[in-house]
């Protein structure tokens, strides 16, 4: 009883033993094999390390393995045929990658060349950033900021009778539609995209213009002030001439009065 379970317990063992010897591949060492792979890979191409040799008598191949294998292709071992030979498949996609590489980094430095001086031209000449010029800053933006503030400064020194005189004739009126119209083109010069001498002359024409209207509107101001001053002594001399009348009225009624009462006592 023993014997048996013994029996059945090591046939599946057998059973797998047998089947990995016969699965089981013996390696082979082909010296012809390895010689081709390393001529392929790393070492030179050496005529002579082409095996199967054909082992010449009398200067004529007596082995029959070079002939089944390099008879074929006589010309196969005068060439060098390793992909990283000095011509070498490889060798060439490396070559044209590299010049590749080298004509993407000109283009890449042309691209980023064309890039930056859009970039200063854009600075140069866009609207958006026309108020960092440092001209405009320093001069300009000081000098046009009555067209920022037109209603508190166009009275900003005179009295309320004054501005009350120039609402009421107009003068004002005449005096805000040039100062719009100054304000538009000023906004115009700030905002659109010109060269920036282009946008330097018309900040100084604008500013001779707004000097021109404020020389006239300050004129007017002043005029307007001496004429309310006018005015004033004009009516205080007819109060005066009024007052003397009637204190010479009064006068007269009191003499003939008098002269009535003299009359009635004689």
């Amino acid at each position: 009883m023993n014997k048996k379970r013994k029996i059945e317990l090591l046939t599946p063992g057998l059973f797998l033993l047998y089947m990995t010897t016969a699965i089981a591949q013996t390696p082979i060492h082909d010296k012809a094999v390895v010689a081709q792979q390393e001529r392929m890979v790393f070492k030179q191409w050496d005529e002579n390390r082409f095996l199967p040799g054909p082992k010449r008598f009398l200067g004529i191949p007596t082995n029959s393995n070079w002939f089944l294998t390099w008879a074929l292709h006589p010309d196969y071992p005068d060439l060098d045929r390793r992909p990283l030979s000095t011509s070498g498949e490889q060798t060439q996609r490396l070559g044209l990658a590299a010049a590749m590489k080298i004509s993407s980094d000109y283009y890449e430095q042309q691209a980023d060349t064309v890039k930056n001086m859009a970039l200063r031209e854009m600075k140069r000449i866009s609207g958006a950033l026309s108020g960092s010029d440092p001209l405009y800053l320093l001069y300009y933006k000081q000098e046009l900021d009555p067209l920022d503030n037109i209603e508190t400064q166009a009275f900003q020194n005179s009295a309320a009778e004054v501005k009350e005189y120039m609402l009421q004739n107009g003068a004002y009126d005449w005096y805000l539609e040039r100062m719009k119209s100054l304000e538009e083109r000023y906004g115009f010069a700030k905002t659109q995209d010109m060269e920036r001498g282009q946008r330097m002359l018309m900040y100084h024409r604008i500013l001779l213009d707004l000097r021109k209207l404020q020389s006239n509107w300050e004129y007017k101001l002043a005029l307007s002030q001496k004429m309310l001053a006018f005015r004033k002594s004009m009516e205080k001399r007819q109060n005066s001439k009024e007052q003397l009348l009637e204190q010479a009225d009064q006068e007269e009624e009191i003499l003939s009065g008098i002269l009535q009462r003299r009359i009635i006592l004689r």
